[in-house]
């Protein structure tokens, strides 16, 4: 009894420990890119559907840097504009966190929109 006690609480404390080391502060940050997979993507407000809490709703098909799809879900307070072209941050667990609109002079030259659209 007194072993399985003490493997339980060494168990938690490296929990806590791997917890802390992955969940810093700073990674948490929306905005900030760190511990992050950035996708770009194109806004089609065909895809937008307006939630009951006001928040306009997207599914987009978002490319990584090496141009890799997947398809991403998030949620706005406005209506995005079409043709946008927007920077999303997105972590395993917690989906995208932060997105920002850019130009297209900032998006990397693997990601070639017109072959996917």
């Amino acid at each position: 009894m007194k072993k399985t006690f003490i493997l339980l609480a060494l168990v938690f404390i490296i929990l806590t420990c791997l917890w802390l080391f992955f969940m810093a502060p700073d990674k948490l940050t929306p905005d900030n890119p760190a511990g992050k997979t950035t996708y770009y993507t194109i806004v089609d407000n065909s895809s937008a559907k307006k939630g009951d809490n006001g928040r306009y709703n997207y599914e987009l098909t978002g490319y990584t840097d090496q141009g890799k799809p997947k398809q991403l879900s998030f949620s706005t307070s406005k209506q995005l504009q079409t043709g946008a072209y927007i920077k999303l941050y997105v972590t395993l667990f917690r989906g995208v966190t932060h997105w920002e609109e850019i130009t297209s002079d900032e998006i990397p030259r693997q990601v070639n929109f017109s072959e996917k659209l």
